[in-house]
């Protein structure tokens, strides 16, 4: 039995609340080097070889009674591999366009919270010699972050590396009944306020005298989810469809872009945004001029990679304020590298008062009261501000699985009530991922928006090309 931190289970209540809170995981698999050709039930032997190295896959979750603690995690003594991997052909012709429609359809469908919360859908019938694997895994499993360094433990880096030629034996735990349940939170919950209050006392003081310097000094601090959101079109309470796309920049060019403005590539991310959102927004009768969005950002807080058992959400969430308001695209790039600035000066002095240590001590009462509030609201207040963006660097070199080399893989976080558009870049292998998932009625066509980030980061590369000849020019004369 393993206890969900307080982040994880936030999202697992939020599930609780009539939102889908299950992530994508997507391998674009190169199946042409297979010596025998693509074969699904060598795949599945492959697949079930490989399970002892992702034990949560045979967790369920089990509420507390009485909402006494955050749920936990058991073993599912029922746990059926061809019940959670599943094959499925692409529509022709194939391509991109038709995976992504696919993928929207499949992501729309919630998961069965009375078994382990993943499926993973093997699509066929793609172009180019490709095979897919959609894997859907819910957010209070891993972060991001997490779900990047897991990839690890079921890829290889070389070809070569040899296959688990053999199912390791597992034996279930026994599951817990609810007055062990209840025991165990009244014994577990103590300690959780005793390791996160002192934490939450250190922050506060910490906020306190930061806030007081800031006055003084008369800087700015970021936004906050409190803030008075402006009125955006993303605000809204979801309903079941989604839309997913994915489009793809190399990389180097991006890296190319951010050196060029002397800025991260995670401002000129944000930047790009602001340009696109700013677009969207004028298509949709709101006005971008009159200030700009709160943004939520996800920060890991993961531990070093020796110590990191990839399970729960070590991440954190901090508020920048994205400039949609800026019509000029060179100041909506100095605006963004400077609310970036603020927002990471913000995270250092307000650590331990930060999101993540709160959730952890607050009890399920007050995160349904919190769900009461935005429906009350309809969607205009919410922990998530106006958008959510995020930037997630993956594996550097390809990866393979025997055989088939990982061509490509896209992660994407969720949306929930009052959060309808979320935007997640992930890199991998030198491929920039621009990965947006959308309540359907919000964004029929992803590929409307999946344009606006083209036109964005087409005008940065102009920007640049113009200021790279002007100095060429100062410097010749």
């Amino acid at each position: 039995m393993r206890r969900m931190d307080g982040v994880s289970a936030f999202l697992f209540h939020q599930e609780q609340s009539g939102a889908i809170m299950h992530t994508l995981k997507i391998s674009i698999m190169d199946i042409s080097e297979i010596p025998e050709g693509w074969n699904y039930e060598l795949f599945r032997k492959s697949v079930a070889n490989r399970l002892h190295e992702l034990p949560m896959f045979r967790w369920k979750a089990l509420k507390v009674p009485l909402g006494l603690h955050h749920p936990v995690w058991v073993d599912d003594p029922d746990f059926d591999l061809d019940y959670h991997l599943r094959r499925i052909a692409c529509p022709s012709p194939g391509d991109r366009k038709a995976f992504c429609e696919l993928v929207s359809e499949v992501y729309a469908w919630p998961l069965d919270l009375t078994k382990p919360l993943w499926l993973c859908w093997v699509v066929e019938g793609l172009e180019n010699d490709e095979v897919a694997l959609v894997t859907l895994v819910h957010h209070a499993y891993t972060d991001g972050s997490g779900a990047a360094r897991l990839l690890h433990k079921i890829y290889s880096v070389s070809r070569s590396e040899a296959e688990p030629d053999r199912q390791m034996t597992w034996k279930p735990e026994r599951t817990p009944g609810k007055l062990e349940l209840a025991v165990r939170a009244l014994i577990d919950l103590p300690r959780t306020w005793i390791s996160s209050l002192p934490k939450i006392r250190h922050g506060m003081a910490k906020v306190r005298e930061m806030k007081k310097k800031y006055r003084e000094s008369g800087r700015e601090l970021p936004p906050s989810a409190f803030s008075d959101t402006r009125d955006s079109p993303f605000n809204i309470m979801v309903g079941r469809g989604r839309t997913f796309v994915f489009d793809t920049l190399p990389l180097d060019d991006i890296r190319a872009l951010s050196k060029g403005f002397g800025v991260t590539i995670n401002d000129l991310f944000v930047a790009a945004s602001a340009g696109a959102y700013r677009k969207f927004m004028q298509t949709r009768g709101f006005d971008p001029d009159t200030g700009p969005l709160v943004t939520a950002i996800p920060v890991s807080k993961r531990p070093p990679l020796e110590e990191d058992d990839m399970i729960g959400n070590k991440t954190t969430t901090d508020y920048l304020a994205m400039p949609v308001h800026l019509s000029d695209a060179e100041a909506r790039l100095k605006a963004a590298a400077h609310a970036g600035k603020v927002m990471k000066e913000h995270l250092v002095a307000a650590e331990g008062f930060d999101l993540s240590t709160i959730i952890e001590v607050t009890p399920p009462l007050f995160i349904r009261l919190l769900d009461w509030v935005v429906k009350h609201k309809e969607g205009k207040f919410g922990i998530w501000g106006n958008a959510a963006i995020s930037n997630v660097p993956g594996p550097r070199e390809h990866l393979y699985m025997g055989s088939m080399k990982l061509k490509n893989w896209i992660s994407m976080g969720m949306i929930a009530h009052g959060l309808g558009l979320n935007t997640t870049v992930w890199s991998y292998a030198g491929q920039f991922n621009i990965c947006i998932l959308a309540d359907k009625n919000l964004l029929p066509d992803g590929w409307e928006l999946a344009g606006y980030f083209r036109d964005a980061f087409g005008e940065y590369q102009q920007l640049l090309a113009e200021k790279t000849a002007v100095e060429a020019a100062d410097a010749a004369s």
